[in-house]
């Protein structure tokens, strides 16, 4: 099964023991490990970004966090131009959703990264945006959206 990934999966792999998807962005990672994961590029900017607006860590060691996750991950980040199309294009086909949850772009270009590469599931730990019913059920004719846990159990079948 093909894997795409969001950012908050990656982030929460680092996260401590116990915390909300922690142990399921973990187990994720070790199965994927050996076909790899999808992301898109913004994983670049978004990894940092967000570690270093939730945390103190060095700058230095985010860097060390972000090549030791793509490595647990065996991520292979697709370039960003290629996908912008099919974003856009999504973008005004969930307009409603995208405007009622307040979507970001970015999500869009995460979810056509993985449609164009043909992934089974796009997987997040997005429950304000991505996991909820309506845009799981909106993009569901493209891809699956799922959480790590729900992941893992399609992997197992």
């Amino acid at each position: 099964m093909k894997v795409a990934v969001d950012t908050g999966v990656l982030i929460a792999s680092l996260k401590r023991k116990g915390e909300k998807f922690h142990e399921d962005s973990v187990r994720l990672a070790e199965a994927v490990r050996g076909e790899g994961a999808v992301a898109s590029a913004l994983v670049l900017v978004e990894f940092p970004g967000a570690l270093a607006a939730s945390t103190t860590m060095p700058i230095e060691k985010i860097y060390v966090a972000e090549a030791t996750v793509q490595k647990e991950f065996n991520l292979q980040i697709m370039p960003f131009h290629p996908y912008v199309e099919r974003a856009v294009s999504l973008m005004f086909e969930l307009r409603d959703l995208k405007r009622r949850f307040k979507v970001e772009a970015a999500d869009f270009h995460h979810l056509a990264t993985a449609i164009e590469e043909e992934c089974s599931v796009f997987v997040t730990v997005d429950e304000r945006h991505l996991l909820r019913n309506e845009v799981k059920e909106a993009v569901k004719h493209y891809i699956e959206v799922c959480s790590p846990k729900e992941a893992l159990r399609k992997m197992q079948m």
